[in-house]
């Protein structure tokens, strides 16, 4: 949902062309600035699978796919090259290399679970055939896409489809059926200056997505797509409601039509793709051919073909005489390529380099039969037999294109290559078994820093600023003192960071919905460790317990005390209940019913007392039923009364009182039989023994003679099928649960499970839906670690600043511990907020990026890392997603304790879980898996139907509720199609009931084993366990109808579904006009049906913010205009105005009275007002008009608004009103402070619009509510979105909204199943860097030698990489020659040099790697030793290098960008690199390439007895089987010509590559199979050489968006979002990242520099001395705001070089001017 109007930012008056034509060109332009370009516009780069699409289906364009097999430059197929004056041709079409290319391609989805279908369509089929070229690359191409088309529908298991049109019925029918996400498609480019064939397929193109886009289906670009780690990246353009009115105009849609008639009259004839086309003998072929002799040797090719291995296909191109390549080109194979491609029948597979080699070999050896050539060929009789008859004229052949003959001259290898000297005590034992020859010893080869020298790297200091990160008396170095000032400030930051804490754990509540106990634990000082919370008992122990006890004369002293003194606290007690009976006596049974339920929130001793507690809850039974009696129409109240009384029999039931009166127990079982419950009593009373006193009251009278006195308080159901309509939510909900002292609770039989294994310090994965009881493990392990020691430590990680928070305060409100030195419990570090010190608290509270640089510090290492007992990852299902994936996998890797990670949501677990089992046991630690499927409460979900009738609010309370909430059955959202049920599909009693009713109306009971009577005869009173066996097996009955009969179920799913949804217009999402009207009626209809607080989840913060006001805007609007015409306000001002002025005069006379007082001493009257007046304040919100629930008290509500209104505080003045109103925002964009009041006080403002709480945070809400469609709303994020509401301990229920969505939309959302969990490649080269780091800061610290030595020994390195170990290994040696030639490692393996940047800008790879090169090379220098733009040509640079934001290709036409730049001041395309600096990292990128070529080489050669043959395709793995004998001559010469690579695949090689390798591309995407390459794991420069001015004549697939360095020199935020197309809400992440990368690299070049300085300045030994800093002997700054800037007012050190000083200075100052400019705009 747009509610910014984003995608309506640009304009364009397009000129209209209703008569004459128009060219293609023009056409073209015209469609897309009427509709393309806006899409392109709109168009998100995101990542497929994880941000979108996940497991739900959608198609692949083949013909898009097709193209870029045919566009790949290695592919010999369709080459239109000939020179005859150079004897240059190539004839080849090499189908196994295209084969090869379209499986790698295919592979890249199936190996990430996608689910998928490929479509091909006749009317596009010019984009993959080609336009302009020669007949043999046309027919060749043809040809090649039919072949691949059968190719993949024959051998691939991937459904495959053929139509005419996007406006075939079949097409239609198809996309009704399958309902796909999206389709991958080509777009066509943005042709410049093309032909005029180019314009008229790129036109077909964008009609062929226009159309698409019309039927609904959202465009993802295939080509330019990423593939990186479990990702897939592109642009993904949703449809718009809009498109689908757009008409083109006669112009336009003739210039269409003419394109598609000429385009078709250029190829010539039909192509067509039959899917039951079958493959006919070659005999039936022989006649279909020109040229008799060629046609021959062509059939005997296609004969050899099957019985040849691929090993014998790998080779160079044949040389024949040009006149005969001339021939084949021009004249035979064209017209051999034509028949086959336009022919239904299928004929065998070709080679062209087989051919053309069996052709120079005939004419060379004048050969006239098959005998002759392959005389060891096989086949049929019948084959054989027209093998016999297939002659040739070799000797013709051979005088008319006399060869001369040639000797296979073998391809030179690749250059040897050296490694540099390297040894490591710790990686030599793990490396030994990596065997790499040619080891250069020359210090010649080593690198030379540009510095001058090699300092070695000094880590001890924080990224963003140059403090210590140890204390003093930890071995830190000394830091600048404080101003008295300063540690005010200091003091102040503390006190109010305490605070915070202390008011956010006050607001907090534990499961059960009370507040938070605090538990003191006593300090465990020099006593053992305990092996549990509950210190566990030895067996004799147990035994002499169990024993019992002879009774001494003291002993029976003090039973007798105690028996007394429980006498005298039940006398008291029950004279209290008396007195209370009495005080009540009078009152009406409103206010007694009031009088009760405060008596049931009384804690105090004699409400508790347990026959007291008792009558309290029986004298409320009979309240509620005296109530009844008397009511006007009881039988409209039966079901809520009902309920209410099985609610109270229950808790009664569970009362531990040992005795009851005899006449309670009469009026319990009358009750029972009153309301139609009779059979139950014995299940539904308290089974104890009776006493013969009375009650204390007189209950009411409900039985006469066995029959009920109130007929009607009696069901009118069976009580089984009355429980399951409306007493769902309340039956018990505990799973096997039974008591156990290590908890507070009767934890269920999963819970007692994980306390197992955290008992046993073993590793846990736990997963179980949101609200089903995970809080506890926390807390539990928390408390285990806190009893054991004094010093160790618990790491909780949290994916969101939010929920650390959250948690931060929880742990504070929780615990409590009394330490005899300086230790705490509780740190927080994040990246802009650190509280607490974590050498000192046992329990750290972090996000992963924190944890990742603290486990690979060295200098924590050594004191910290070791006291690690426990890291609990929560939601643990963020691995693997675009940012910090790879931390996540990081940290379990080096992980040197046990596990615990926790989720809700986790698709396919078992293959990670059995990861992080391999990684638990390479580190000692035994490993438990914990799943439990089941929510402890449900999700009831409702679809909200916009109205396009505007509607008037006026007040909450004349609000009529709408109707318009529209109940959704689980079962009503399954489509015609479906042919499973999601696992995670819940159904609450009532569901089952209802289907039970539709099925048996169906007939498709047979019998009567489902009836609710029968299945749960004998059972009592349900409970939620009978539930889910009732739910399983009415899906056993339902789930066969899905596969075996549709029609039936599709009326069932219809008998299931409201009339309201089943029009076509809940299908249409609502316009903005309309969504912003309804949204109002929304949530005051959820207000009116006690449905709030509520979450309203949008995935814009713009939207959010626009809600918000909207809100905000309606009840401001609605209460001015109720106070303008309301009389009795008004009499209610001027009473408060009359007061006030009398309250002067009182207040003046006060003041008289006080002077006249002599004595100071004397007692003084207090004569001041406590009237409602004093406190009345006519700007506060009225109830009428605020969703505002009651905070705890008005002075805390206004203190928080005080604390975000002060004085350096930047909250809008809306935020505040909207606060006050109970409506708030949250998301990353807010600040701190207001963030924190919301998150603690979330359930008390009633409507919050937010963005960032799905993850786990304690935000307990009636309702989810989903406002609006986003791209990023996916099955992952819908889970956790919705899970928010009907939190444990509030709710018995949830609810969830659908508001703004198409139906089809929510459909596909509820039915969606979770993707299985991504991966990150967690091995990158600046991750070996940083472990170095760790083993030479630490001084080889035991943790830092067991991490790297676990990482070198898994079996495999993620969950879902195919890396095993020995390629791990070569992947690590040759990962280390890079940092050595990048003079990052010396050949000890200790980090030098630039090392601070690179590590620091981990997360930037390879960007940090070529900004280390960039500057080690001088190109930086140079650059900043200019006079002139300097400032322009740097910060393009870091632009390059850490901006990189891609922009739509069609975006950044050069007409539209001309037309924008008139307009705004923003570049938008960022301009290419400079040349020089362009050419640096092509040369350095060369060097990556040798490297990493070698890397493979060697590795083939050292494992070619494991990899085996490599003659299977990566799908397909189709057999190549050698069937023909080596004796034959022409398989002799096969033998003696063929290339035969190493590392390259040989299906790369029948197109004649070898082992030169061209490309990182190059490399990976053809390297043999059995080796796992992974390009973004090579730190690769192409990205940025293709974007430098080397790269003018070959554009990259898409542009660069010039945002950082437009915002840099205008500093415009709307520019942004009109002109750059980056929508408002993603802005501030941008441009925040860049900032933090800004100070990482000041503070680098700060320490570098310091370094240097103290490397030529041998008499100086530490930096204090050096840069005349004063140091404080011990200064530790605990709470700090976020990380500081580097040294501020940072002067030049000594001896430090001009040139140096130069770059750091224009570093400093480009930092400096964004962040002022950020600031500014964020402020």
């Amino acid at each position: 949902m747009d509610l910014e109007d984003f995608e309506h930012g640009l304009e364009f008056h397009s000129t209209s062309h209703n008569q004459g034509q128009i060219s293609p060109e023009k056409a073209l332009r015209l469609l897309d600035e009427t509709w393309y370009i806006q899409a392109s516009r709109r168009a998100r780069w995101m990542d497929l699978i994880g941000d979108y699409g996940g497991k739900e289906i959608f198609f692949i364009d083949g013909d898009s796919l097709i193209q870029l097999v045919f566009e790949t430059p290695s592919l010999a197929l369709g080459r239109s090259v000939g020179d005859v004056e150079n004897h240059k041709f190539d004839n080849s079409f090499q189908l196994l290399h295209a084969k090869f290319i379209l499986e790698k391609y295919l592979s890249e989805f199936t190996q990430r679970d996608t689910n998928f279908e490929i479509v091909f369509f006749k009317g596009v089929r010019h984009s993959s055939i080609g336009v302009g070229g020669s007949e043999f690359s046309k027919n060749s191409r043809a040809l090649g896409r039919k072949m691949l088309f059968h190719h993949m529908r024959l051998n691939i298991k991937i459904p495959i489809h053929a139509f005419q049109s996007p406006n075939d019925q079949d097409w239609l029918d198809l996309v009704s059926k399958k309902q796909p996400m999206f389709i991958m498609v080509n777009d066509g480019g943005t042709p410049v200056n093309a032909s005029a064939d180019q314009y008229k397929c790129t036109l077909l193109q964008r009609e062929f997505l226009f159309e698409l886009s019309r039927q609904g289906l959202a465009l993802a670009l295939l080509k330019g797509a990423e593939y990186r780690d479990s990702k897939i990246m592109t642009f993904v353009c949703e449809s718009r409601t809009y498109v689908q009115n757009l008409e083109f105009d006669s112009a336009l849609q003739h210039a269409i039509n003419s394109s598609r008639n000429e385009l078709d009259e250029h190829v010539g004839y039909d192509t067509p793709l039959s899917i039951s086309a079958t493959q006919y003998p070659l005999e039936w072929w022989s006649t279909c051919f020109p040229d008799r002799n060629l046609t021959r040797v062509f059939l005997l090719h296609a004969a050899v073909l099957p019985q040849i291995g691929v090993q014998l296909l790998a080779r160079k191109l044949p040389m024949l005489h040009p006149e005969l390549e001339s021939l084949l080109q021009e004249n035979f194979l064209p017209s051999v390529f034509r028949i086959l491609a336009q022919s239904d029948a299928l004929f065998p597979d070709i080679d062209g380099r087989l051919f053309l080699e069996l052709l120079w070999f005939i004419v060379q050896t004048r050969s006239t039969s098959y005998q002759q050539v392959c005389p060891s060929l096989q086949g049929t009789d019948e084959e054989l037999r027209f093998l016999s008859n297939l002659t040739f004229d070799g000797p013709s052949l051979a005088t008319l294109y006399s060869i001369p003959l040639y000797h296979a001259v073998p391809a030179s290898p690749p250059l040897q290559y050296q490694l540099l000297a390297f040894s490591n005590h710790v990686f030599d034992t793990a490396l030994a078994d990596v065997h790499v020859h040619n080891t250069s010893q020359s210090i010649a080869d080593v690198p030379k820093s540009i510095f001058g020298m090699h300092i070695l790297a000094n880590d001890a200091k924080h990224w963003h600023n140059t403090r210590a990160i140890l204390p003093v008396h930890l071995g830190g170095q000394k830091t600048k003192s404080l101003t008295e000032w300063e540690k005010r400030r200091r003091d102040r930051r503390e006190h109010r960071a305490q605070t915070r804490l202390q008011r956010q754990a006050a607001s907090l509540t534990g499961a059960n919905g009370n507040m938070l106990k605090k538990i003191t634990i006593a300090p465990v000082g020099s006593k053992a460790p305990v092996s549990n919370i509950q210190e566990r008992k030895s067996k004799k122990t147990r035994e002499a317990e169990s024993k019992p006890i002879p009774l001494t004369g003291v002993h029976k002293a003090r039973a007798k005390i105690l028996e007394d003194k429980t006498k005298k606290t039940e006398k008291e007690a029950t004279e209290w209940w008396e007195e209370k009976l009495k005080a009540m006596n009078h009152d009406t049974i409103e206010d007694q019913l009031k009088s009760i339920d405060f008596l049931k929130r009384n804690p105090s001793h004699k409400a508790t007392y347990p026959s007291v507690a008792f009558e309290i809850r029986l004298y409320h039974l009979h309240l509620i039923l005296r109530g009844w009696s008397m009511k006007p129409n009881p039988d409209v109240h039966r079901d809520d009364m009902v309920v209410k009384i099985l609610c109270l029999l229950s808790e009664i039931k569970l009362l531990p009182v040992p005795t009851i009166p005899r006449t309670a127990r009469k009026f319990l079982a009358d009750v029972c039989l009153s309301i139609g419950f009779e059979v139950f009593t014995d299940t539904l009373l308290p089974n104890i023994d009776l006493s013969p006193e009375s009650c204390a009251f007189k209950p009411i009278k409900l039985v006469s003679k066995n029959a009920s006195l109130y007929p009607f308080m009696t069901i009118r159901l069976s009580p089984v099928e009355w429980q399951l309509e409306h007493f769902g939510e309340y039956m018990d909900r505990s799973m096997d649960s039974a008591p156990d002292t290590r908890v507070a609770f009767s934890p269920d039989r999963w819970q007692r499970k994980v306390l197992d294994a955290i008992d046993e310090n073993e590793s846990l994965l736990a997963l179980a839906p949101t609200s089903a009881g995970k809080t506890f493990i926390s807390f539990y392990a928390m408390e285990k670690v806190l009893r054991e020691s004094d010093n160790g430590i618990l790491v909780y990680v949290a994916p969101t600043k939010a929920l650390v928070n959250q948690i931060a305060a929880e742990v504070y409100g929780r615990f409590s511990k009394n330490y005899s030195g300086n230790q705490t419990i509780l740190a927080v570090h994040t990246r802009d907020t650190r509280t607490g010190d974590l050498q000192r608290a046992q329990i750290l509270i972090t996000v992963p990026e924190m944890l990742g640089i603290l486990i690979l510090s060295p200098t924590i290492a050594q004191s910290w890392t070791s006291r690690v007992k426990r890291i609990i990852l929560d939601e643990i299902h963020s691995i693997g997603q675009e940012q910090g994936g790879a931390v996540w996998e990081q940290i379990i890797l080096l992980a040197p304790c046990p596990v615990i990670g926790l989720s809700a949501t986790v698709g396919s677990p078992e293959q990670f879980n059995k990861w992080l089992e391999s990684v638990q046991k390479a580190h000692c630690f035994s490993h438990v898996y914990i799943h439990h499927p089941h929510r402890y409460s449900h999700l009831r979900k409702y679809f909200f139907l916009p109205s396009p009738e505007r509607s008037s609010f006026t007040s909450l309370s004349k609000h009529k509720i709408s109707e318009r909430l529209t109940f959704l059955h689980p079962l009503s959202l399954l489509s015609d199609n479906s042919n499973s049920l999601p696992v995670d599909m819940a159904l609450e009693s009532r569901d089952c009931l209802s289907l039970y009713r539709t099925l048996r109306s169906h007939s498709i009971l047979e019998d009567d084993d489902l009836s609710p009577d029968v299945f749960f005869k004998n059972r009592g009173l349900l409970c939620q366990k009978d539930i889910l066996e009732y739910e399983q097996a009415l899906k056993n009955a339902f789930v066969p109808l899905m596969a075996h009969d549709p029609n039936l179920m599709s009326k069932i799913i219809s008998s299931l579904t409201p009339k309201a949804l089943s029009c076509d217009e809940v299908d249409i999402p609502p316009s903005t006009g309309e969504f912003k009207e309804s949204l109002m009626e929304l949530v005051c209809d959820l207000h009116k049906l006690n449905n709030l607080p509520a979450i309203l989840f949008s995935f814009d913060r713009t939207n959010c913010e626009i809600m918000a006001k909207l809100l905000v805007e309606k009840l401001e609007r609605a209460e001015t205009d109720w106070k303008q015409s309301d009389r009795s306000w008004k009499a209610k001002l001027a009473e408060v105005e009359s007061w006030r002025k009398m309250d002067k005069v009182r207040s003046a006379q006060r003041q008289k009275e006080m002077k006249q007082k002599k004595d100071d001493d004397a007692p003084r009257e207090d004569t001041s007002s406590h009237a409602w007046q004093a406190n009345f304040n006519e700007e506060d919100p009225l109830a009428n008009f605020s969703f505002a629930g009651r905070p705890p008290s008005i002075e805390e509500l206004e203190q928080v608004i005080q604390d975000l209104s002060g004085p350096g505080v930047q909250t809008f003045e809306w935020v505040i009103r909207a606060l006050r109103r109970g409506i708030a925002v949250h998301h990353s964009g807010m600040s701190k402070g207001y963030r924190v009041a919301i998150e603690k006080r979330v359930f008390q403002a009633h409507v919050i619009c937010v963005g960032t709480l799905a993850l786990g945070i304690n935000a307990p809400a009636r309702t989810s509510v989903f406002c609006g469609d986003s791209p990023y709303l996916t099955a992952l994020m819908y889970r956790q979105c919705a899970g928010r509401a009907g939190r444990r301990g509030f709710d018995l229920l949830g609810n969830v909204v659908f508001y703004g969505l198409p139906y089809s939309r929510v459909q596909r959302l509820v039915l969606s199943r979770l993707p299985a969990l991504g991966d990150s490649f967690p091995l990158t080269s600046t991750f070996i860097l940083r472990l170095f780091n760790l083993l030479q800061g630490s001084n080889y610290a035991d943790f830092a030698v067991k991490s790297v030595k676990s990482v070198m020994n898994l079996p495999r390195i993620s969950h879902r990489s195919d890396m095993g170990r020995d390629q791990v290994l070569h992947h690590v040696r040759f990962s280390i020659e890079y940092l050595r030639r990048a003079g990052l490692l010396n050949h000890e393996g200790k980090p030098v040099n630039l090392f601070g940047i690179a590590s620091h800008l981990y997360h930037t790879e390879p960007s940090n790697f070529a900004f280390v090169h960039l500057l080690e090379s001088g190109i930086i220098h140079k650059i900043c030793g200019q006079s002139s733009s300097v400032e322009a040509e740097k910060g393009l640079l870091l632009c390059h290098l850490f901006g990189r934001r891609y922009i739509p290709r069609n975006y950044g036409q050069p007409e539209l960008i001309a037309k924008l730049r008139k307009i705004y001041p923003s570049l938008i395309i960022l301009p290419p690199l400079p040349s020089n600096i362009g050419a640096q990292l092509q040369h350095h990128n060369k060097d990556i390439l040798n490297m990493f070529s070698s890397y493979a080489l060697s590795y083939a050669a050292e494992h070619q007895s494991s990899l085996g043959i490599d003659d299977a395709l990566p799908l397909s793995n189709g057999p190549f089987v050698n069937a023909l004998h080596s004796e034959s001559p022409f398989i002799n010469h096969l033998n003696k010509t063929k290339i035969t690579p190493t590392a390259r695949s040989v299906f790369a090689a029948t197109s004649g590559l070898d082992d030169h390798f061209t490309s990182i591309y190059d490399l990976v995407s053809t390297v043999r199979k059995g080796i796992h390459l992974h390009e973004h794991a090579i730190p690769s420069m192409q990205g940025f050489i293709d974007h430098s001015a080397l790269s003018n004549l070959m554009k990259p697939e898409h542009e660069l968006n010039a945002y950082i360095f437009d915002f840099y020199f205008h500093g415009q935020l709307s520019t942004l979002a009109e002109a750059n197309g980056i929508r408002r809400g993603d802005v501030w992440y941008e441009l925040q990242e860049f900032h933090l990368t800004l100070k990482t690299i000041q503070t680098s070049l700060q320490e570098l520099l310091i370094q240097l300085s103290l490397a030529r300045n041998k008499e100086v030994e530490d930096a204090n001395e050096l840069l005349n800093l004063e140091a404080e002997d011990d200064h530790e700054d605990d709470f700090s705001e976020g990380d500081e800037d580097g040294i501020e007012g940072f002067k030049r050190p000594p001896k430090t070089s001009s040139n140096d000083w130069r770059v750091y200075e224009i570093f400093d100052l480009i930092t400096n001017t964004f962040g002022k400019k950020f600031h500014e705009i964020f402020a």
